[in-house]
């Protein structure tokens, strides 16, 4: 069963995040389920630890996606081939938000 405050992030994500508004969930991957741009990532993701007071200074959005590069980053290009990039869930924003920073990396 959800806490209160955990359904009113999975409310607010919904509302403002979710493709044809279907529900979030806490297992939910933005890797999966938020197809944005990383600007757009981004944008979210500060809109969320601002929102919920998560303090993010150890967050390191580049272990969790590989950046936008334009095509003469080329050399750039080969040092993402084949990284493995670690799955971002709802829960843990949930998880972060409740102790108030950032809980992972």
């Amino acid at each position: 069963m959800l806490r209160p405050d955990e359904q009113e992030f999975l409310n607010y994500v919904t509302e403002n995040y979710s493709d044809r508004k279907h529900p979030a969930k806490k297992e939910w991957t933005f890797q999966e389920h938020f197809n944005f741009v990383p600007e757009d990532l981004e944008d979210m993701l500060i809109d969320l630890f601002t929102r919920y007071g998560i303090e993010h200074s150890t967050f390191v959005l580049d272990n969790y996606f590989e950046p936008e590069l334009h095509w003469w980053q080329f050399k750039l290009r080969r040092k993402w081939e084949g990284r493995q990039f670690k799955p971002l869930t709802l829960e843990m924003i949930i998880e972060s938000a409740k102790a108030g920073r950032w809980l992972y990396d």
